[in-house]
């Protein structure tokens, strides 16, 4: 049982990250005193005797630290340097948190960060610059920054840790951030010990070689678990800052962002790497991201219940309710039944325009997806095609979805 004495949260980040780091320390050796009793007495001589070096810099010290290190047993080398990499790790963590706590002090005007945000770079350039509020708005509207992501597995960590390890960040974001009951606190420290017991005893090392298709799809983890989630919320901060300085909104079409990769695609003698491979991956891409606009139309449906609209919208949602209208209605339910939508089987009437239009564009993206699945031996090539997901679109208005923090524009029939 971990020592669930309520966590005191220091002004000061050094003293914060000092905490936490003593806290994980602490629930990592009860875990590996509870499956490694030895191994934990020998880690803990080997921490005391690295930090009494350490501390004196003196050569005997650390000869002694030398040779407890030369009679370990080789498994006991392996647990050892398994443990020792856990705490490292775990300490990236704590070092993750004071930052962030750092960067929300500065938000907050409680200190002067040593990089500037976004809202104090626009003041500053107008302010201390003389750079015209309406230069800084022509010219954030005219760039756009590329990212690509790389072919190569640089990432030494499994994805399996990655997630365990993220959920220790936001259980220790949440302890500093939000006011709790000594049974909340218990309940945290517990959801801690969990998931830190969980990655010590989980393999540290892929037992088999990726595939550029396994590579893709770790790449694209990171459009699921950061990217379509952290991209909008610098959005609304830029805007935030240009209204700041009197200047309107970013332009809707304009985007300050894209994304590329490498992964599938690196043709430079590469065998593993084919027409087939890159095709595959291509497309692997484009599912996801139907997957993610999927998600998301269906989390909007909820929310926008709203009759009231434009009426170009209104015009387009009557003309969706009655080709729908036309069909079946219980095989239309059936059908979306089977497609495990989370709800709005039936169809919907033109008197909630919005979750018609939504409703719509929820079966394109299922279509889009099935389509790609089972017309051809890799994928279909009428998927693959720009112009038959995009083409039909760009000839009808443009309707600005708002939810969850997330601006879809979208084209529809």
């Amino acid at each position: 049982m971990v020592d669930a004495s309520p966590v005191f949260m220091p002004t000061s980040a050094k003293q914060l990250l000092r905490d936490d780091d003593s806290l994980l320390r602490q629930v990592f050796f009860n875990v590996l005193r509870h499956h490694h009793p030895n191994t934990a007495n020998k880690v803990d001589v080997i921490y005391a005797l690295s930090q009494a070096w350490c501390k004196s810099k003196d050569d005997a010290d650390f000869e002694l630290l030398e040779k407890y290190l030369y009679n370990l047993k080789p498994e006991e080398c392996i647990l050892v340097a398994s443990s020792f990499s856990h705490m490292l790790n775990l300490h990236n963590l704590t070092e993750e948190v004071a930052n962030t706590q750092t960067e929300r002090a500065g938000r907050m005007g409680e200190l002067t960060l040593p990089t500037r945000s976004t809202n104090m770079s626009l003041i500053k350039l107008t302010s201390n610059s003389n750079v015209k509020p309406e230069t800084v708005y022509e010219t954030l509207c005219n760039q756009t920054v590329a990212l690509v992501f790389t072919a190569h597995p640089t990432q030494a960590f499994r994805q399996s840790l990655l997630k365990k390890y993220a959920r220790v960040r936001g259980y220790l974001d949440e302890m500093h951030n939000k006011r709790m009951s000594p049974y909340e606190k218990i309940e945290l420290l517990e959801a801690i010990r969990a998931q830190v017991q969980a990655a010590w005893r989980t393999d540290e090392i892929r037992r088999q070689k990726p595939t550029p298709q396994d590579e893709m799809r770790h790449g694209l983890s990171y459009f699921q678990q950061t990217i379509m989630d952290m991209v909008p919320i610098f959005y609304r901060r830029v805007d935030t800052a240009l209204a700041n300085i009197g200047q309107p909104r970013m332009p809707l079409t304009h985007r300050l962002f894209e994304f590329g990769s490498w992964m599938g695609g690196d043709r430079d003698g590469n065998p593993n790497v084919t027409a087939g491979t890159t095709r595959d991956v291509v497309v692997l891409a484009r599912l996801e991201a139907v997957n993610a606009y999927f998600h998301a139309v269906e989390t909007l449906m909820f929310d926008l219940s709203m009759w009231r609209c434009s009426p170009e919208l209104k015009a387009l949602a009557r003309r969706l309710a009655a080709r729908a209208a036309a069909a079946d209605p219980g095989r239309v339910a059936e059908e979306r039944k089977k497609r495990n939508y989370a709800d709005f089987w039936t169809p919907i009437a033109a008197n909630e325009p919005f979750r018609v239009v939504l409703s719509h564009m929820r079966d394109r993206c299922v279509s889009v997806c099935l389509l790609s699945l089972v017309s051809g031996a890799v994928f279909g090539r009428q998927c693959c095609a720009h112009g038959w997901w995009f083409d039909p679109w760009l000839s009808c208005d443009r309707v600005l979805i708002w939810g969850q923090g997330l601006a879809l524009f979208v084209w529809l029939e």
